[in-house]
This record gives C-alpha cells, structure tokens and sequence, in this order.
C-alpha cells in the first residue's frame, strides 16, 4: 500500500492560473447554489404558513380542560363493530380448502417455436 502511495506523484507547479480560477468558481458556484436551495426548502414552507402534510396551519387555541371523560357506548359504535364483524366474517370465508398437491406433467422434448432453438442445440 504504501509503495503505491509513493508511486503516484503530484506536482503542484503544472496547476495554472486558470486552472485555480476555474475551480474556485466552479466550487462557489455549487456550495453557493445548495445554499440557496436549502434555504429555499427551509423558508418557504414558513412564507406559504404550510406545515409537513401540506395544509395550512391553524392558530394555536389553548384546549379547554375536560372536566367529564364518558365511556359510555354509543350507537355509532356499535354500528361500526356490527359492520367490522360482518367484514371479517365475509372475508374469513372467502378460501376454500385445497388439498396442496402439486401436479407435474412432464412431456419430453415438446417442439414449439419457443424451444427450437434449444432443441437443436443438443
């Protein structure tokens, strides 16, 4: 490793002016332009007032506290689960049993124009 490292030699007085020049530009102008990006990306979500799922924030309300949790059962809630139950149940029977026997039928040397080619290979 380190004989490789020895034959590979950098000479710095073949880099031009215009080399240097050329290469700072070229980096500013790259750094410069992910810069812009980034802070595109960063404000303007801020400027538009957008938060991440991409509606409009609301203001801020302080919440009321709640003084009464009910747990009690409601109509709604019942007419869910009745309907989740008939879902399951529909789609519980939807298979039939198979017996998980697999049948091969094995032809020898079956000409098509798929398998000429290979046919006349061997």
């Amino acid at each position: 490793m380190l004989t490789l490292l020895s034959a590979v030699s950098f000479d710095v007085s073949n880099i031009d002016a215009n080399a240097m020049t050329l290469f700072i530009i070229g980096f500013s102008v790259v750094f410069g332009a992910l810069i812009v990006i980034y802070l595109l990306f960063f404000f303007l979500p801020k400027v538009f007032n957008f938060d991440a799922i991409g509606k409009p924030k609301e203001k801020k309300q302080k919440p009321e506290p709640k003084t009464e949790k009910s747990t009690e059962v409601t109509e709604n809630s019942e007419i869910f689960a009745a309907i989740a139950m008939a879902l399951h149940l529909h789609f519980e029977d939807a298979h039939d049993e198979e017996s998980m026997v697999l049948t091969m039928d094995i032809q020898d040397r079956v000409s098509s124009q798929w398998s000429s080619k290979i046919i006349n290979i061997n």
